[in-house]
């Protein structure tokens, strides 16, 4: 670990009540003029509604990429000093064919993760150089290397290799070039308190 960082890992939850409605408004993402790739400066969406389907007493859920968590566990990262998003209220709809009162559902808030995204080294696709203009990489697609983008398992890792150059001291943030979300041992110290199933949780390191 490099000196006067914070352990980080990569984060992908994979705990699901619903899907998120045609309502939800996706912000876009300025491109870059060269490579024509999506920059990361934007959070993903600024208004969130999400079908329940079902609900199991969970305390963090993911839709479409965005993680949520209820107010309870929300009000305990604040107290935490937690750092690195923006809260958005999530508007609970029950699913049209699902048999459920959201009344009976905690109140849910998105944490919109704000940039910069710190950039890593790609384990889900092929480097092939580094682009003139906005100074990311250049990645080609690779079957077998994709699934990496969003993993379904602990077992055998690849720890994500991450430069700390953009590191601003979030506890929770994008990658440049992957799709789980990175977080420190500060964060996961909060939720172990709270019901947050289904969370794969990888170390990555800083390089």
């Amino acid at each position: 670990m490099e000196q006067n960082k914070p352990q980080i890992y990569t984060l992908n939850c994979r705990s699901w009540i619903g899907t998120l409605s045609k309502k939800s408004v996706r912000v876009q993402q300025p491109k870059c003029e060269k490579c024509n790739r999506q920059l990361k400066e934007e959070i993903k969406f600024s208004k969130v509604e999400l079908e329940i389907d079902k609900y199991n007493g969970e305390d963090w859920v993911s839709s479409s990429g965005l993680l949520m968590v209820t107010k309870k566990l929300y009000d305990a990262l604040m107290q935490a000093g937690i750092k690195g998003f923006a809260p958005l209220k999530v508007k609970k709809v029950p699913f049209k064919y699902a048999d459920i009162d959201v009344t009976t559902i905690p109140d849910f808030v998105y944490l919109a993760i704000l940039s910069p995204a710190i950039r890593n080294i790609p384990i889900a696709s092929d480097y092939t150089g580094t682009c003139e203009g906005c100074n990311l990489t250049l990645n080609k697609y690779n079957e077998e290397k994709s699934q990496l983008i969003m993993r379904k398992t602990t077992e055998n890792p690849i720890h994500l290799q991450v430069f700390s150059d953009r590191y601003e001291g979030a506890d929770i943030f994008e990658f440049t070039d992957h799709g789980e979300i990175g977080v420190t041992q500060k964060f996961l110290d909060v939720i172990k308190d709270f019901n947050c199933p289904e969370g794969i949780i990888i170390p990555a390191e800083w390089i």
